[in-house]
Order: C-alpha cells, then structure tokens, then sequence
C-alpha cells in the first residue's frame, strides 16, 4: 500500500515539485494549497507525467481548515505516513520598513503554521508509531540578509522548533527532518509572491536607495542560482526513504559552501569575508563598524 504524504504549499514552486516526486515514486500524495482554484498548473503537471495527486485546500493559518484537510486524509487513507511543511512567505524590506501586521502575518505563515498542521498530525503518527515530518527551513535560518529580517527571523524560528521537535518524537518512532537549501528560482516565489512590504516601496523610507539596489543584486543571484526545486524534491524523498534520516540535510552547493565557512572560519573573518562584502556591494562603501 502507497504510503500517504502531507504536502502544503503545493500550488507552485518547492510544493508542487515535491508533491510531483512523491507521487512519481510510489507514495499517495495529497498536495494542499490555500486557494484551490490555483491547482491548474499542478493538475498539468501531473497529467504530463502521468501522475494521480489528490488535491485538498489548507489553509495553514486557519485551525479550521487544518482539522478538515487532515481528517480527510485520515479518512482516506487510514493514516499519515509523513507530512511536509513546506507553506511558507517572504517579506522583504528593512525592518523599520516591515509593518508588525506583515511580520505577524509571516510568522503566522512560517512557523505558527507548521506548528499547526503538525500539531494536527502527530496524534496520528504517534498512535501508529512511526511518521516522519520535513520542515522545509532555509538558508536564511542559519545566515541572516540585510532586508530578510522577518524572513530569516520565522525561519530560525522553525528550525528552533524542529530540532527540540525532533528530540521530543524520538521517543514515539517519529523522524522529524529539517532541510536548508540555497536560493532558488521559483517563478512565484520571486514573481508574484515576491513579498515586498508596503514600506519598502515609499520612495520616503531612509533605506529607499539600498533597498532598490538590493534587490536587484537580488535578482542577478536569483536567475544565476544552480539549485532547482526538483533539487530539493530528491532530498525529501530521500529524508522519507532512508532507514534513519539525518537531522538537517542542506541543499544547494552555495549553501553548502556558505555554512561550510561559517562553521570553519573564526568569527570575525566570516563577517569580513561575508557580511562586508554583501554591504558594500549594496551601499558602495564599508559598513559602519568596520565588520
């Protein structure tokens, strides 16, 4: 029997690209997404591939619509085998720019979110003993970005609650699995779901100027990035096939080389060789402080 897997987010992007994996390789995916009526481009996909996906709205921020999506996968499926957190939103600006509604509604998104459809989950899972859960975290958890802060702040948040998670459902025979990748160039991600807080756009901010400069050294970074989703799909099916999964799996060689130096370099030399050089790529000149 087809194992069932959770999927959130999966109208575009990581999601769809990892509902489309898990179903191509033998598991029962039910693939969710806020807005239903936006299935059409994983419905082609599927039927490209020749794939069978059922689809279920989920809203991950409303308790509601969690407990009716994982009701109804309990009771077509008889169980949830593994779920992935993958819904999530970026909002990008400089934090004086970030109105607290638009931090509050990421982290709502990011980590109370997760929280939520795990926490409606593992009831399930622990009472068949087995399960395994994917946070789908970032980079951005582990390296902060100037204009990320929102970001970065609810993905560190996530892993904060993954790896506590993780110890907590070894006791009970569930995995829990948090996966870093590296940028990458999901059309409405970077599109449309681009993210940018309304006070970023007031020509009047004080950080107006670096702000439009940054992104585009952000988009240069975006359309060289050699991560794909179907990157990181390989990963989550390998994190929920392996006889015992790692803690973190990074994907993407940039991530890699990133936290590599991090964890190796001394401090200071880092923020020299990192941080330094990303601010005087945005201002033009040496950060205050001499980092």
């Amino acid at each position: 029997m087809a194992e069932p897997v959770l999927v959130t987010g999966a109208s575009s992007g990581l999601g769809l690209e990892i509902a489309l994996h898990l179903a191509e390789r033998g598991f029962r995916v039910f693939a969710t997404m806020r807005d239903p009526t936006r299935r059409a481009r994983l419905d082609a996909e599927a039927a490209a591939r020749g794939l069978e996906l059922e689809v279920l709205p989920l809203d991950v921020t409303d308790a509601g619509s969690v407990r009716a999506a994982v009701a109804t996968v309990v009771e077509r499926a008889g169980g949830i085998y593994a779920l992935v957190n993958n819904a999530g939103i970026q909002l990008r600006g400089y934090f004086e720019d970030l109105a607290p509604r638009e931090i509050q509604d990421v982290f709502d998104t990011n980590l109370f979110g997760a929280m939520a459809v795990t926490r409606a989950v593992l009831p399930h899972m622990r009472g068949a003993g087995r399960g395994r859960i994917v946070m789908i975290a970032s980079m951005g958890s582990r390296i902060g970005c100037p204009a990320l802060s929102a970001y970065c702040a609810s993905k560190s948040a996530l892993e904060g609650f993954g790896e506590s998670l993780a110890l907590e459902m070894k006791l009970v025979g569930v995995d829990v699995v948090l996966l870093e990748p590296a940028i990458i160039n999901t059309d409405r991600f970077w599109g449309e779901n681009r993210g940018v807080a309304k006070g970023a756009l007031d020509p009047g901010s004080p950080y107006s100027r670096w702000f439009a400069r940054l992104e585009r050294l952000a988009n240069d970074v975006v359309s060289s990035a050699p991560t794909r989703p179907a990157d990181v799909a390989r990963v989550v099916h390998r994190a929920l096939t392996v006889a015992r999964p790692r803690l973190r799996y990074v994907v993407g060689r940039r991530a890699r080389l990133l936290l590599r130096l991090r964890a190796y370099l001394p401090g200071e030399s880092f923020e020299r060789i990192f941080f330094a050089a990303a601010m005087r790529r945005i201002t033009g000149r040496e950060p205050a402080g001499g980092a």
